[in-house]
């Protein structure tokens, strides 16, 4: 099936812009742990809540916007240097020797987000192509172009344009960041 009729084009749209709230989403969670200031002492936790509470509300926020059957039962979880309870990792593997950043899912109906943000000593090329073939190899399709205003980026689709994963890629001396991105059906996160 083409994606090229109205309804398709719009509904591709919705979902790479929720998939865009999901990666906005792991962005603000991975600059937030970040910049957090040390505890004072070692007895001391840092506080997480805010910018937990923060993240799920910039994803609620940038969801609703984004469509207008989000309903507020949708659900939202976060986690900093390891896969989110639930993650969809048969879909969305850690490519090996990357190191966790975060990782977000967020549960709704017809179709859930999942997000994460990993490091990598390796080439953006290559984390392009490793994901190229993980996704190729469980029936999703490349889309057409390989950036966005030039950071190596990589769309793919499957279940008629139901599922959609993306791959972004920033490139800092030997240490790749990479987003995944996905919008899935129920069935991809059992």
């Amino acid at each position: 099936m083409t994606l090229e009729s109205p309804r398709a084009g719009r509904t591709l749209l919705l979902r790479r812009t929720r998939l865009a709230a999901a990666a906005a989403t792991a962005a603000v969670v991975l600059l937030t742990a970040c910049s957090s200031p040390a505890p004072s002492d070692s007895s001391s936790a840092p506080d997480t809540s805010v910018s937990a509470t923060a993240s799920q509300g910039t994803t609620a926020a940038a969801t609703s916007s984004a469509s207008p059957t989000a309903t507020a039962a949708a659900s939202a979880d976060t986690a900093v240097k390891e896969l989110v309870a639930g993650f969809p990792a048969t879909v969305m593997p850690l490519m090996k020797g990357a190191q966790i950043q975060t990782s977000s899912i967020q549960h709704a109906e017809p179709v859930s987000m999942a997000s994460l943000t990993a490091t990598a000593t390796a080439p953006s090329a290559d984390v392009l192509s490793y994901y190229t073939k993980v996704f190729s190899d469980q029936g999703f399709k490349a889309q057409p172009g390989d950036s966005v205003d030039g950071i190596p980026m990589k769309t793919f689709v499957r279940a008629e344009g139901q599922e959609i994963v993306t791959v972004s890629v920033i490139q800092t001396a030997s240490t790749a960041t990479f987003t995944l991105g996905a919008t899935l059906l129920p069935a991809s996160f059992k």
